[in-house]
């Protein structure tokens, strides 16, 4: 099988702190290296978008465990495809915890909730946000 992506959004059960955040990165670093996935992370104000490039069986089998992780909900996949190059080579995840912040095309949106609705009605803006912060990651 071919180079696969996949993008969805969730939303946290509780609030998550920097240190269950980092234990999320940790964790989805070490298994992704071995699966040969990269990805990114964003989250803010309890939500996550999350990107996920690899072989289209292992990412399928790795976002059905995602799924059932009981740290989040309301799982909506946004974007699913079939890609020629990754956009996240670099990462096995990259991670970025989205505070209010002026990025070009971006800053009014920032300033309110992530809402499901608006990304079913525009699931390229979750693909969007991954790609704006794909070089302004932390932990």
């Amino acid at each position: 099988m071919g180079l696969f992506s996949l993008v969805y959004v969730s939303l946290a059960t509780n609030d998550m702190s920097d240190e269950a955040l980092q234990d999320i990165l940790r964790v989805a670093r070490e298994k992704n290296a071995s699966l040969d996935v990269s990805g990114m992370l964003l989250y803010r104000d309890g939500y996550f978008i999350q990107a996920l490039e690899g072989d289209e069986s292992v990412v399928d089998t790795l976002f059905n465990k995602i799924k059932q992780d009981v740290r989040h909900s309301s799982v909506l996949v946004v974007a699913r495809s079939p890609v020629q190059e990754r956009s996240f080579e670099q990462w096995s995840m990259g991670f970025n915890k989205v505070d209010t912040q002026e990025i070009s095309g971006f800053s009014d949106f920032l300033d309110k909730p992530f809402e499901h609705s608006y990304f079913e009605a525009h699931p390229s803006r979750a693909v969007a946000l991954l790609e704006q912060f794909r070089d302004r990651t932390y932990f």
